[in-house]
């Protein structure tokens, strides 16, 4: 059964968005787009419009921002199609990026991580496990040529009872994870949070047209680098901020947890080739860099749709 406040919550979402929706289009000067009367919510990523019955029907769904296995709570409404083509497409990835980032920094997962291990000459495959202080791997008979763990089960007795000089044993993570299809998630992530607070001014804002598009269609290239990464961040770490210094980087920059996305702002904004430039020149120069500067905006506790008041 349904929560009554969460139904309510969701209704709220929808009844605010159709308004704010029909306001900013009339202000731009494009009101045809939507029927002359009723209420029309507008999925933020592939901006088609959603009637009443497609939120009862849940076709509308909430989101949450960040992925809720990265920490994230509910912070607008999207369609379904486009929530759950996220969760596999994008957000999988990024909650394997977090893993391994995890793992490589001492911490990690309770799961085994996949990887792979080299015994003398010998590559098979397998999991590593943390063991308080200690790693222990695990090899995977059922992945792996039995020959070629015959051979390290040799390798390992030999080195044990002196017959053979030990040499080194290793091990590679072998996740299955795109480093860019988990960047775009926290991309996504970073959009959804503008939209949130800003609204339908910001997100219709045609230099977002390849944001958008680079959704809908993962395995296109459409999209640069646009962020930061700072392992020793909080992974609460929620703002947004206006960069307005130096100029070359002027953007919102929207902070979640270890992840900094830079998007365009409202003013003059920049296309995402020129933003990618900009932020890799920045993130070249020697540290300490210069401070950024600019402001803050409130982090959104749901849809605020500043712009569109």
């Amino acid at each position: 059964m349904l929560d009554p406040a969460q139904v309510d919550r969701r209704e709220r979402w929808f009844v605010e968005g159709a308004a704010a929706l029909r306001r900013t289009l009339t202000t731009i000067g494009l009101p045809n787009l939507l029927p002359p009367t009723g209420e029309f919510y507008g999925c933020p990523c592939c901006l088609i419009a959603y009637d009443r019955d497609a939120l009862n029907a849940r076709v509308l769904t909430e989101e949450h921002v960040p992925p809720r296995a990265l920490g994230g709570r509910e912070l607008a409404l999207t369609c379904a199609a486009c929530n759950n083509t996220a969760g596999s497409a994008f957000d999988a990835h990024a909650e394997r990026r977090e893993a391994i980032d995890d793992f490589y920094a001492g911490g990690g997962p309770d799961r085994a991580m996949r990887a792979e291990f080299a015994v003398g000459n010998v590559v098979t495959r397998g999991n590593v496990h943390r063991a308080g202080d200690s790693l222990l791997l695990v090899g995977e008979p059922k992945a792996n040529d039995p020959k070629l763990m015959e051979e390290m089960t040799r390798t390992l007795n030999a080195w044990a009872t002196g017959e053979a000089a030990g040499a080194r044993i290793g091990f590679r993570l072998a996740e299955n994870m795109s480093v860019t299809r988990a960047r775009l998630s926290w991309v996504r992530s970073a959009y959804l949070a503008a939209f949130a607070m800003l609204g339908w001014r910001y997100v219709l804002m045609s230099c977002l047209n390849p944001l958008r598009a680079q959704l809908i269609d993962p395995a296109a290239s459409l999209l640069p680098p646009l962020g930061m990464v700072d392992l020793a961040a909080s992974r609460d770490r929620r703002q947004l901020f206006v960069v307005q210094e130096p100029e070359e980087l002027r953007s919102l920059a929207v902070i979640l947890g270890r992840y900094t996305v830079f998007l365009p702002w409202v003013e003059d904004p920049q296309p995402f080739a020129a933003l990618s430039n900009a932020l890799a020149q920045f993130s070249a120069l020697p540290r300490p860099r210069p401070q950024l500067t600019g402001k803050y905006l409130p982090w959104p506790p749901e849809p605020l749709y500043a712009l569109d008041r």
